[in-house]
């Protein structure tokens, strides 16, 4: 390896981690926890090997949630109080992909967005080893 082409991964390297640590942390080994015996939210997941600054989910619904329960929306709160995400759902559509903010407890409520009612609501954590 030459000596330029160490400099510039050392670099490249240094603007990563300024980057990361300007955008928000750096999360290792991402989890969320949440919701639990509920009758719209079968599970909530997520796969990645780090985050930074919010973690990707996969959200999935029960059967009936957007067919009975008549859901049309979901919408992760903060817990500063601020909507952080929102995703609006078709009917019989039982996945969807959203980001909760890391090492936080939000709540993921559930919308029926034609009568304007609430559905349901869960408070979900996502945490992590954070570096930055």
């Amino acid at each position: 390896m030459t000596a330029a082409h160490t400099r510039r991964v050392v670099l490249t390297g240094i603007v990563l981690l300024l980057a990361l640590g300007t955008s928000g942390c750096l999360t290792l080994q991402p989890t969320v926890a949440g919701p639990s015996d509920s009758a719209v939210f079968d599970d909530v997941s997520t796969s990645e090997p780090w985050s930074s600054g919010h973690v990707t989910t996969t959200v999935t619904l029960s059967e009936a949630a957007t067919t009975d329960k008549g859901v049309t929306k979901l919408t992760v709160v903060d817990a500063s109080g601020d909507s952080y995400d929102t995703a609006l759902l078709d009917s019989g559509q039982t996945t969807t992909t959203m980001f909760f903010p890391t090492n936080q407890t939000s709540t993921l409520l559930a919308t029926n967005t034609v009568n304007g009612t609430v559905v349901e609501k869960r408070p979900v954590t996502a945490s992590g080893n954070k570096l930055i």
